[in-house]
């Protein structure tokens, strides 16, 4: 089932309060990566530094595609100032990020974010064959033609293999590096897990020829609350965009997991989409052929607009 949602917004003018620099807090591997397999996602467990620093991170996914969504649990967390952080996989660039905040059943500080692409999954670029002849028109088959975001598997192995840390800075009292090794073994074991995840949720009412798949509840009455939500430090910078999102959704109806598939605008924007969704939205859940509820998948898609 797919729906698509917009949300208007009018726009106002304000400044964002910044944090003051301050050296990372440089945290290392206390345990290995442990693989957590449950009805709506799939997630890795890492614990890192000890003491006061000690900080967990869980990498969820619900599918094989190109986001993960991060939880961090700990002190370093407390409290963040601002309306972004920068989060980013080096090598690379970190980018500014919407974030959501909690308290753990432990009582410990969370933060949140939805849809993190740990590499740039830009399309690879085919080479010009050897003595290929360069004289003349050049031309284009379109048949031959591949709709994709993606890179080649060999491509994002060599990717994740070079991912050394995960760092964070911004509204968090001080930035933060996790030191990572064996990512890419970690993120092949996740993929698997996902991708037989997706398999099975995906049957339900959905391409086998029997039950139903998942339907919306009470739509107009969430999606108002929805389309009030428009992140304000985005709205302050006149930015607009597109969230792409597939949600699990459990035998009673309730959306547990929310993995963005795709996103055009800021990220930031993802954060709210599934913070909304997963606040708000209520369903009808999928049935079997024998009519029992069963969980299932929803797509949608929210965009996020000016009303200049």
């Amino acid at each position: 089932m797919r729906r698509a949602f917009l949300v208007i917004a009018a726009i106002a003018s304000a400044v964002a309060p910044t944090a003051a620099a301050a050296e990372p807090i440089k945290l290392k591997p206390r345990s290995d990566w442990d693989l957590r397999e449950y009805d709506d996602k799939c997630r890795m467990i890492r614990t890192f530094g000890s003491g006061e620093d000690e900080l967990t991170l869980w990498v969820d996914k619900g599918g094989p595609g190109p986001g993960v969504n991060l939880t961090l649990i700990g002190r370093a967390v407390r409290n963040p100032y601002g309306a972004f952080v920068r989060v980013g996989f080096a090598p690379g660039e970190p980018v500014e990020r919407n974030f959501i905040t909690a308290t753990s059943s432990k009582g410990r500080p969370v933060l949140g974010l939805f849809g993190v692409q740990p590499v740039s999954l830009l399309p690879d670029t085919a080479e010009a064959a050897t003595g290929q002849k360069r004289s003349g028109e050049e031309t284009v088959d379109f048949a031959d033609a591949a709709l994709t975001g993606q890179a080649s598997e060999a491509t994002m192995r060599q990717r994740y293999e070079a991912i050394t840390s995960l760092e964070m800075s911004g509204a968090i009292i001080d930035p933060i590096t996790l030191e990572l090794d064996g990512f890419l073994p970690m993120m092949v074991d996740l993929l698997g897990c996902t991708a037989k995840l997706r398999e099975r949720l995906a049957r339900v009412g959905n391409g086998d020829g029997t039950g139903t798949g998942v339907r919306t509840k009470d739509e107009a009455l969430w999606s108002q609350k929805i389309a009030a939500n428009y992140p304000s430090h985005l709205l302050r910078a006149e930015q607009q965009g597109t969230v792409a999102v597939r949600l699990t959704v459990s035998k009673d109806g309730k959306p547990t997991f929310c993995e963005v598939t795709a996103f055009d605008g800021p990220a930031s924007f993802n954060d709210t989409a599934c913070l909304q969704l997963l606040r708000y939205a209520v369903f009808e859940p999928a049935k079997d052929a024998a009519g029992n509820p069963v969980a299932g998948f929803f797509s949608t898609r929210i965009t996020y607009r000016l009303n200049k």
